[in-house]
């Protein structure tokens, strides 16, 4: 099998054995409410019944129009599947449910890329195909990257066009190469403005100045596109709607950025229990085995990786809100450097130990998402009737897999009986429930179901042919991953 076919089934796998079915964020369900409302009202912006303007997300402009702080790429992305969801529907409240529901497989799709991305960057540093193939199982089955991809956030397309950017600087043997990686970073910033974050790494891999002008050129069409967006909503190109949102939230001006708070939230990147990424992805640890010989044998890559890694820890670390909240899992803002801190796999013999460790990190990674991770937090939140953000993620306590099992042995007997459904029946427009945080966290399908889709459809009212179409989804699934395992077993072989 070619390789993009491999990572394509690869996608079409991990999508239809660990997608939750559900969109499990209230940012993401904004911005398929955006879609929503484009295709449905034929108009851009939020009326006032939509949106909490207390989760800080919703800015209004001088002329008191509401906008997500958002950049438009998921919102653009959601188009096509609402429009189809919306074609087969028998009412809009169907047809949003059933959207949401297809946008929870996107993810995971996206991540499969980013794999099949990092499989041929390795190729271009001269690793082997094996060498290639492990680099990219291991961030595939065993990173945060696979854990974080159920949760539907946008930061998964931010990282595949970073990744984009670093394999057309690489490959020396297409002319334009520049002009290629600067336009996959402006396609980034159509999804977030962080992308940008990139450009030193990406500049220092150029092998001239020419072509380092030439991405210069290209990424300028993005920078374009963002200042146009943000004089559209706000009449100031330079205004992101985060400062608006955030004042409209609190009522105060708010210290977005600070030295004194670095320490504690660089740290927290790397060692928090809450968000720590060496608890999410663990085997990350693998790839510091090879980080010498990848020293020696990849020094201008090994820089370009120091560079955007260090850059990213140390932007956000200065932000008040490094850790994108407890309502969110692992440090999401930092996704875009993990598949490179794999990379010095290319150098690790696929020995027995190395794929006794990848089976592990799989399962441990497995266990992160069987349950939905928000469970422990509204636990929490209810116990002590509120929650410290920081006291949350510090707390070892709150080690995710520790966690996760806890909430697991919780709600496996609930899966035997009846759950029920809480959200209310109509298109998402704000974060409530039709009962109590005791009910939805007790009783609710939405905290309670094992976090699968092909579990969580049966315990909602549908009918026998739809639970059979499911589990023949289902089998698909299970196949073509047993076709997946004897393709790598012969690769390794």
């Amino acid at each position: 099998m070619r390789p993009l076919f491999v990572f394509l089934l690869f996608g079409l796998v991990l999508s239809i054995l660990f997608s939750s079915g559900q969109i499990e964020n209230p940012d993401t369900h904004l911005r398929l409410t955006q879609t929503r409302i484009i295709l449905d009202d034929n108009q851009f912006g939020l009326p006032d019944d939509v949106g909490e303007d207390s989760h800080g997300n919703i800015s209004i402009n001088k002329d008191g129009q509401r906008f997500m702080v958002y950049n438009p790429g998921q919102t653009i992305i959601f188009i096509p599947i609402y429009y189809i969801a919306n074609l087969v529907s028998t009412d809009e409240v169907n047809a949003y449910y059933f959207s949401a529901f297809c946008v929870s497989f996107v993810n995971y799709m996206v991540h499969a890329l980013c794999s099949f991305i990092l499989f041929k960057i390795a190729l271009l540093l001269g690793a082997l195909r094996k060498q290639a193939y492990l680099v990219s199982i291991f961030f595939g089955l065993t990173s945060y990257s696979f854990v974080f991809a159920q949760s539907t956030y946008e930061h998964h397309f931010e990282m595949f066009f970073i990744l984009l950017s670093i394999y057309f600087a690489l490959k020396r043997d297409i002319n334009h190469r520049g002009l290629l990686s600067g336009l996959m970073l402006s396609i980034g910033l159509v999804f977030r403005t962080t992308t940008i974050l990139a450009v030193p790494a990406i500049l220092f891999l150029q092998n001239n100045n020419k072509e380092r002008i030439k991405a210069i050129i290209s990424l300028t069409i993005g920078i374009a596109f963002v200042f146009l967006y943000n004089f559209y909503r706000f009449g100031n190109p330079l205004e992101t709607g985060y400062s608006l949102a955030w004042s409209l939230a609190h009522s105060e001006k708010f210290d977005f950025w600070s030295f004194s708070g670095f320490p504690k939230a660089f740290f927290g990147f790397l060692f928090s229990p809450g968000k720590g990424i060496i608890f999410f992805s663990t085997t990350i640890i693998i790839a510091l085995f090879r980080i010498k010989i990848f020293w020696n044998m990849q020094r201008l890559m090994f820089f370009s990786v120091l560079l955007i890694s260090a850059t990213y820890l140390v932007f956000f670390s200065f932000n008040f809100a490094w850790h994108g909240s407890i309502w969110s899992y692992g440090p999401r803002y930092i996704l875009p450097i993990i598949p490179f801190i794999y990379l010095p796999i290319i150098y690790l013999e696929p020995k027995k130990w190395v794929f006794v460790c990848l089976l592990l990190g799989f399962i441990f990674q497995v266990v992160l998402i069987s349950v939905n991770y928000k469970r422990d937090v509204l636990n929490d939140y209810i116990t002590y009737n509120g929650l410290s953000d920081m006291e949350y993620i510090n707390s070892i306590k709150k080690e995710p897999h520790f966690s996760q099992i806890k909430q697991l042995a919780i709600i496996l007997p609930k899966n035997c009986g009846k759950l029920n459904n809480y959200m209310p029946y109509s298109p998402w427009k704000k974060e409530i429930r039709t009962a109590s945080n005791v009910d939805v966290l007790n009783l609710s399908i939405e905290k309670n179901s094992i976090n699968f889709w092909w579990i969580r459809v049966f315990h909602f009212t549908t009918s026998k042919l739809s639970r059979f179409f499911s589990l023949l989804v289902l089998v698909f699934g299970l196949i073509g991953a047993f076709i997946l395992f004897l393709y790598v077993k012969r690769e390794f072989i």
